[in-house]
């Protein structure tokens, strides 16, 4: 429903903003209405005292601070809901097989570093899942260099990422003993312990440009799930193709139980598990 006297999102407004998006940061906005984006962004048009949505498409896309109101832009219109230990089938593959076999490997080669990548890390709750279930593996409990780091283009995410604080729904599935082991009380909910946090970092970043934060075949698993729906089929294969650069030989690239790379590109190699695939860089 319109607000009486605020600006109008026209066809026109819709369409260039749209375009906008896909060109600058690769996401489709097809199945998204006028009412949702409008609504997402008549709090910037209001901060910024403009009149209208064309207004605001010439600022994101023409004026000096264009760059860091993309920034602001992003942050409105994207779904940023996770919690801890979503999609638990595809947390005991990477718990109870991926993580045993990479330590096997990493010994034959006298090599004791793990580096993960969470892409789309939203607030954190993904990273420091997977922190909380190296720590419980017991696989790297002495003289290991483990790294899992945290990747998103939404700036505030990343900063709740940092604080670190969490409540509510982002505990819906964790074990009670999770949340005991790992967490502290504190006044606003509960705060993620050192123990977790020593092996977590998080990065402001685009998914398609990954070198200012890791260096070309050093990661050895690469979380990305629930993102790629967000994006078309070419930018989808952009994106895997660029993570293929930063996978190690036989590394493993792990996407929502809704996504595939059947018919985006033959760089991986399907592994299955029973309700869960994962896919392997090839050499």
């Amino acid at each position: 429903m319109d607000i009486p006297g605020a600006p109008v999102m026209t066809l026109e407004d819709f369409r260039m903003i749209k375009e906008f998006v896909a060109e600058n940061f690769g996401l489709l906005l097809e199945n998204e209405k006028e009412g949702y984006l409008s609504a997402k962004l008549l709090p910037r048009l209001e901060e910024l005292r403009l009149s209208t949505f064309a207004e605001y498409y010439a600022y994101l896309k023409f004026a000096p601070g264009g760059a860091g109101e993309r920034l602001k832009f992003i942050s409105r219109i994207t779904n940023n809901e996770t919690y801890f230990f979503r999609e638990e089938i595809q947390l005991r593959v990477f718990a109870e097989e991926a993580l045993p076999a990479l330590k096997e490997k990493k010994l034959r080669n006298d090599d004791r570093t793990i580096r993960i990548v969470s892409a789309g890390c939203s607030s954190g709750e993904e990273v420091y899942s997977l922190a909380m279930l190296v720590l419980e593996s017991g696989c790297f409990a002495w003289n290991w260099d483990v790294k899992i780091t945290g990747v998103d283009i939404d700036p505030k995410v990343i900063e709740r990422a940092v604080a670190g604080v969490y409540s509510g729904r982002a505990f819906q599935s964790t074990p009670g003993q999770y949340q005991e082991r790992y967490f502290r009380k504190c006044d606003n909910g509960f705060h993620v312990k050192d123990s977790v946090r020593a092996m977590c970092s998080f990065v402001q970043g685009n998914l398609l440009d990954l070198d200012d934060i890791v260096s070309e075949s050093e990661v050895d698993i690469i979380f990305c799930r629930n993102v790629l729906i967000y994006f078309n089929d070419e930018t989808v294969r952009k994106i895997v193709e660029n993570f293929a650069r930063f996978l190690v030989d036989g590394g493993l690239l792990f996407l929502g139980h809704s996504e595939s790379l059947s018919r985006i590109t033959r760089r991986y190699i399907p592994i299955r598990f029973p309700g869960a695939v994962v896919y392997r860089v090839r050499g």
